[in-house]
């Protein structure tokens, strides 16, 4: 299950990221309002990491011990690993999930790892019969479903992902979104994935867009601390180029709301348990998995963290999040369908209320 998910990681190299390919079938620009939104996810990405920087405990056991100087000045605090995280989008919109000032965000599935938690964030709820990260059609509707199906975001939705089952996932055959076709068969890395999600949106121009990187996770699973730490410095700088070439195209200015989380966290005690994520309940039902996280699953890996930014993010509803009320990962589907301008109440029922920052955006 889970391990099947380790592979070599091919590192994302900012420098190879390129926009601007022509398509005749790009939409003619409009002068009007249309929300938009681009959801980003990196799988796998711990909260400590992303508010306290390096941890020193990790960097001494998992680093080569000539890296331990480099690795500790470079990535000393979460400002230094994800700068535009904290300087721009924590600034000007919301950033949750540090438990070290109070602050909570988890998931609601009692798997804890990525097929449960893309499902719980893309459709709402948590589906509890999916108990694998195994190549099955989802059975939920998704977000990108539900936009994808309306007249008014028809043809202009698009999911782009490292990971081999999001076609899956988002049930491609299904909703009619295009998974991954951005990639022209070529096997998902980091790079290509920014490369294609970057080119989308200069010449698709959809209104709803999911790029989910994938290489935090891989280097994780096999306690390479720097190379994560690393990846995610490069997904910071991927956040910087994209909101820049939002904010350069009069069709996205001013009219996107950009999303930023990860589908799971990962464990914290013991030490190498960074290495993994999984719940208790899934251990019931495959105790010779790990045996050693029988009964209790791998402590931390339900502690998730979001961040948004633009027109439909609004600053009193994040305040209610910072005296020990949770974010959950669930409430990102409505989420979206609010920031796209759109009414909840069109959506799965069941699905979780959007998050008390999030409003329909204004001209």
């Amino acid at each position: 299950m889970i391990l099947g998910r380790i592979a070599a990681a091919a590192a994302l190299s900012i420098a190879c990221i390129a926009t601007g390919i022509a398509d005749d079938t790009a939409p003619p620009e409009t002068s009007g309002f249309e929300p938009k939104v681009v959801l980003i996810t990196f799988d796998g990405v711990r909260w400590q990491d992303v508010f306290r920087g390096a941890d020193p405990a990790l960097v001494k056991a998992d680093v080569h011990e000539d890296l331990h100087k480099y690795v500790s000045s470079a990535f000393g605090s979460g400002s230094s690993v994800m700068p535009f995280l904290h300087g721009v989008i924590a600034r000007q919109g919301v950033l949750l999930g540090n438990r070290d000032v109070g602050e909570c965000a988890e998931v609601q599935n009692d798997m804890w790892f990525s097929y449960p938690g893309y499902t719980e964030m893309l459709a709402g709820k948590p589906n509890p019969e999916i108990v694998e990260n195994d190549p099955i059609q989802n059975p939920d509707v998704t977000v990108l479903e539900w936009a994808n199906k309306r007249a008014e975001f028809a043809g202009k939705v698009e999911m782009v992902g490292t990971w081999n089952l999001f076609p899956y996932i988002v049930n491609a055959g299904r909703s009619g979104v295009p998974v991954n076709a951005a990639l022209n068969g070529q096997e998902g890395t980091d790079a290509r994935t920014g490369r294609a999600g970057l080119e989308l949106l200069a010449s698709r121009k959809p209104r709803l867009i999911h790029i989910s990187f994938d290489d935090t996770d891989k280097y994780a699973h096999v306690g390479n601390y720097e190379s994560y730490l690393a990846s995610m410095e490069r997904g910071d700088e991927y956040l910087r180029q994209l909101w820049q070439q939002l904010q350069d195209d009069p069709y996205y200015r001013g009219q996107t709301t950009l999303i930023v989380t990860t589908d799971h966290g990962r464990g914290h005690e013991p030490r190498e348990a960074w290495h993994d994520h999984s719940s208790p309940r899934y251990h019931a039902l495959n105790p010779e998995y790990q045996p050693q996280y029988n009964g209790i699953g791998v402590v931390g890996s339900d502690e998730i963290w979001v961040a948004a930014l633009g027109p439909a993010v609004t600053s009193g509803g994040r305040d209610s999040y910072r005296s020990g009320r949770c974010v959950a990962q669930a409430q990102i589907a409505k989420s979206i369908v609010v920031a796209l301008g759109g009414d909840p109440g069109t959506f799965t029922a069941e699905a979780a209320a959007p998050f008390a920052f999030i409003a329909a955006p204004k001209q």
